[in-house]
């Protein structure tokens, strides 16, 4: 994310209040500051616009600027006045409802939560000898699995084959076998149609 700032307001006592204004049936927002870190945005709620409930990947705070609003965090309801705040932490359910108009700045901070620092930091630790010993079973519990399954895929693999090869075998033996009783046919019916020729011509002979 590219670094932003508003340079007119740079170095200048100003009132975020003033800095946007309300539009009829619609939100209008306003990046103040932009950076890897984080944001600062303001918003300008018209009446009957809000935020529906959704949740943001780092944890954010409103400051009201101007009017009321009903900030819903976790199904907790939360009345947020003028000259107020209220953090809403992250990847938690949270949503906006102004009583009538309402201004706020929102600060997200680009950050990880304590709870994410903590675990990471937890990871980072030295492991004790126990600690060892169970993560390497654990590793080898799964690579004995990852074997047990690649076998059971072979065999599996393998059985399939040898079914299709007995088929195989099997089809080609009845189509030899047929092949054979239309060969032992044809030879009994050349047989059979030379011995009445032959009996035929006998006969004729013999008058």
């Amino acid at each position: 994310m590219s670094e932003e700032k508003d340079d007119a307001i740079i170095g200048v006592p100003i009132k975020p209040r003033d800095m946007i204004t309300y539009q009829s049936e619609t939100i209008v927002s306003r990046v103040v500051m932009m950076s890897r870190q984080g944001t600062v945005t303001l918003f300008a709620f018209d009446e009957g616009q809000g935020l529906s409930e959704h949740t943001a990947p780092f944890d954010a705070l409103a400051f009201s600027l101007d009017g009321e609003a009903e900030i819903t965090i976790a199904g907790t309801l939360h009345l947020l006045r003028e000259g107020e705040m209220i953090i809403m932490p992250a990847s938690i359910p949270h949503a906006v409802r102004p009583i009538h108009r309402f201004k706020m700045m929102l600060i997200m901070i680009h950050a990880k939560s304590g709870e994410e620092e903590k675990k990471e930091q937890s990871e980072m630790e030295p492991l004790n000898k126990e600690e060892e010993k169970a993560l390497k079973e654990e590793k080898d519990r799964k690579k004995a699995e990852k074997k047990a399954l690649k076998e059971e895929k072979d065999r599996k693999k393998a059985e399939k084959d040898q079914k299709k090869k007995a088929e195989k075998k099997v089809l080609k033996e009845e189509k030899d076998r047929k092949k054979a009783e239309k060969k032992v046919l044809k030879e009994e019916k050349d047989q059979k149609k030379k011995a009445e020729k032959k009996a035929k011509k006998e006969k004729k002979g013999s008058k």
